[in-house]
């Protein structure tokens, strides 16, 4: 293992990554020594960013120091290694502000706080805190809805008192502003992927930058946009930037009592499928449907393969005419449709509900809205999905699987990996009557080599076992049946919805130190797709030769 060649590049990589802190360090400033006080009664958050920056800084120059004897050369084993490393050290400099901000006291929380927004999972732990007559901090008790277990847990943020209102602050209303827009930002970074930033704005690193490019995207199959690496993945965040832009602009004209700073966090949580939101409520909070139609648009266009922006720039309409594109959109319609009709008459679940059942316009715009926030793995909510008809719940559940096309900012398996699936089943299935006849696997008009079909099989395997392995491990921390499977599902599919105890009006503060450590490490191997992280615990990965 070439360790010199790999601090050298974490080295660069850090210091890069720690400039970005610049930008919530503006907001901290802004909010604090410019707009006046009183009208933002949260906690401000300057030094947290401004002392995080500095560190961030200092590791980069230590690593640069261990990696000053590199040759420059680096190979598949060393990029595999440092796309794990470079995601594990980008959330722990993303935590301190959390843990400097006392946002989130407990450094393991603030830990689970940054990888589940780089990952763009969206899980939380910012939850309100509790107080007796006295100012005792109450223990915080939850019962799961079959009455198997009940959870015991504190909050982990002070209410707030605001002096212009007199109204009491809670959870995420009580978190500096400067905070909420970093734990946005984090999304929207770890949307596109922070090594394709990193191929970006760094010199060409050789053998190794096409490997780590592939190691991070998402999907089986890699589609190149432009012959150079660089320029793929400048393109790629060109476009992105464009994307971002296009949404904040769409969410304030059709919103207008939609603050800005809402409007940008909606943004960076929503093109990323993250899910971050500023309020309790989710998107549910704005009861607007102008709002709910920007964020489905942009759900749908986060989930879509990039390159084929590209490819209608330059009027390639034909190259839109694949069989994933097709299979994509047939399951957001299909899906949304039999949602929709599964609620219709059923109790309206609406945040902010204005009837007592769902009527077939209401279940329309509340079934879309959820069906697409699933598959994408974005998280958003508007209704207390937790309490539909149990079929409904189950469509839910397999949509958080689904995933968007290969390429996205999306999570879950990825519809294309579904297409494969059934392509390589079909004529296993045609070989057994028919094993004279020469079969070739297409995608588009890219022949599936042996070895990618042989991959797509094994992940499908992977999966099936995460899910289990996973259930019955967060089963053993004590979390009932139903929870478990809720948060494996929300974990490694980077959805941040689950159900029951850690349904869309819960709180997973309930989960016990083991429990995070363990959704930490799924929400990375799901973000990663598995293979790059579990190669990690082969012994023959560390030898030398």
């Amino acid at each position: 293992m070439r360790y010199a060649e790999i601090y050298r590049i974490l080295g660069s990589f850090l210091f890069y990554f720690s400039a970005l802190l610049l930008f919530p360090l503006a907001v901290a400033i802004y909010y604090e020594f410019v707009e006046l006080p009183e009208a933002h009664p949260q906690p401000h958050s300057s030094y947290a960013f401004f002392l995080t920056l500095c560190l961030g800084v200092a590791l980069s120059l230590v690593f640069r120091y261990l990696g000053r004897k590199a040759t420059r050369l680096v190979f598949r084993k060393e990029s595999i290694l440092l796309v794990v490393a470079t995601w594990l050290l980008s959330a722990l400099i993303a935590a301190l502000p959390f843990y400097f901000s006392n946002t989130l006291r407990n450094p393991l929380d603030a830990y689970f706080e940054a990888i589940s927004g780089l990952t763009t999972t969206g899980s939380t732990l910012i939850a309100p805190k509790s107080f007796d007559e006295e100012g005792k901090e109450q223990l915080l008790t939850l019962q799961s809805p079959e009455g198997t277990a009940l959870y015991s847990y504190y909050g982990t943020v002070d209410p707030v008192i605001d002096s212009n209102t007199g109204a009491t602050l809670q959870g995420l209303e009580a978190v500096g502003k400067a905070v909420l827009v970093w734990r946005s930002f984090l999304q929207w970074l770890g949307g596109m992927g922070i090594i394709v930033l990193f191929l970006t704005i760094l010199p060409a690193l050789g053998v190794g930058g096409k490997t780590l490019y592939q190691t991070e995207t998402t999907g089986p199959v890699y589609e190149g946009i432009s012959p150079r690496l660089k320029d793929t993945a400048s393109l790629l965040w060109k476009l992105y930037i464009f994307l971002s832009l296009l949404e904040t602009v769409l969410l304030l004209l059709t919103n207008h009592s939609l603050g800005i700073l809402d409007a940008v966090c909606i943004t960076f949580s929503n093109l990323s499928t993250g899910g971050f939101a500023l309020h309790a409520e989710s998107i549910g909070y704005y009861n607007n449907a102008y709002t709910e139609a920007v964020v489905i648009l942009f759900m749908i266009l986060g989930s879509v393969n990039f390159a084929l922006y590209f490819h209608i720039i330059r009027m390639q309409l034909y190259r839109l005419y694949q069989t994933d594109v097709f299979l994509f959109f047939s399951l957001i319609l299909i899906g949304s449709l039999v949602t929709s009709l599964a609620i219709v008459g059923a109790p309206n679940e609406n945040l902010r509900a204005n009837s007592t059942t769902y009527s077939f316009l209401e279940a329309l715009r509340t079934g879309v809205f959820q069906w697409i926030s699933a598959q994408s793995s974005t998280g958003y909510f508007t209704a207390n999905y937790d309490l539909w008809p149990l079929t409904s719940q189950i469509l839910f559940f397999l949509a958080m699987f689904l995933g968007g096309m290969s390429g996205s900012t999306s999570g879950g398996m990825k519809t294309t990996r579904f297409y494969l699936f059934a392509k390589i089943a079909s004529n296993r299935l045609e070989g057994l009557f028919r094993p004279e006849t020469i079969r070739v696997i297409r995608f588009g008009k890219i022949e599936v080599q042996s070895q990618i079909a042989i991959m797509v099989l094994l992940f499908f395997c992977t999966v099936f076992f995460s899910t289990v392995i996973g259930g019955a491990l967060f089963i053993v921390t004590g979390i009932d049946l139903d929870t478990s499977f809720g948060l494996i599902s929300c974990f490694l599919n980077n959805v941040g919805i689950a159900f029951r105890s850690a349904g869309p009006l819960q709180q997973i503060n309930f989960l016990s130190a083991p429990a995070k450590g363990l959704a930490i490490f799924w929400m990375l191997l799901g973000r990663l797709e598995y293979f790059a992280v579990l190669i990690l615990f082969f012994p023959h990965f560390w030898k030398s030769k």
